[in-house]
């Protein structure tokens, strides 16, 4: 009778197949050195990206509050923003360019731009998110395939004379493990400063449309004041 501890190297030994648990260890070593490197392009283009995006917001900021009491704003607004393609100039451009329309109406389009803009700002992140969950687990696969390799060779009697060859197979198996918790910490501090990165970013849209609809109102409702006194020196006259 077969135990269970010895079935698989019972079934492979059955059919032919030499057991070399340590070559998928290996395999499974070379997989999470190909995740790093994918976790680490989307660290750096995200970056470029980012730092690109927050300096156009910053300098769209800075336009607005210059020339927030022009009387052309709306122009200038469009001519100043519309080359630009970091979701604050695009989303103020799409604000600016609306139609007038209600209070509750303005509000749902806002909100409906900013919930477009987070596609742009949350994209491959999810890499990021997939890389830190999958990295330990990848980690603690390739040591258990390394201890597996490391105690069957001792069971076969390939190591019994050798102590100290199985004890450095099971120590190379668990630097899986490390190495995967590795790639989960670094990715992860990024992660966690990209999502701030991004708030930050959505703070920057929203702030800049409430400037404009804060604008904008003024605007119009100095225009009705200076047309009520228009029509009341008329009367007077």
């Amino acid at each position: 009778m077969v135990s269970g501890a010895s079935l698989a190297p019972f079934l492979f030994e059955r059919k032919g197949i030499p057991m070399n648990f340590m070559a998928i260890h290996d395999a499974v070593m070379y997989l999470m050195v190909a995740v790093l490197l994918v976790a680490t392009w989307v660290i750096v283009e995200r970056f470029i990206f980012f730092a690109s995006v927050l300096r156009d917001g910053k300098t769209v900021a800075e336009f607005m509050k210059s020339h927030l009491h022009d009387a052309d704003l709306h122009h200038e607004i469009l001519a100043e923003c519309s080359g630009r393609r970091s979701p604050q100039a695009q989303a103020l451009c799409e604000i600016v360019s609306a139609p007038r329309l209600g209070h509750e109406q303005t509000e749902h389009f806002v909100q409906s731009i900013y919930v477009a803009k987070q596609s742009m700002l949350q994209s491959r992140l999810w890499i990021l998110d997939t890389v830190i969950t999958l990295s330990p687990l990848l980690g603690l696969l390739g040591t258990i395939l390394g201890i597996i390799d490391a105690f069957y060779n001792l069971s076969s009697g390939a190591g019994s004379s050798d102590p100290a060859a199985v004890s450095r197979g099971i120590g190379t198996a668990l630097y899986a493990t490390g190495f995967g918790i590795f790639i989960a910490l670094y990715s992860l501090m990024f992660f966690n400063f990209f999502s701030k990165t991004v708030e930050q970013i959505s703070t920057q849209i929203k702030l800049l449309a409430l400037t404009w609809l804060s604008s904008a109102s003024n605007g119009r409702s100095g225009a009705r004041q200076g047309s009520g006194e228009v029509a009341l020196q008329a009367v007077k006259a």
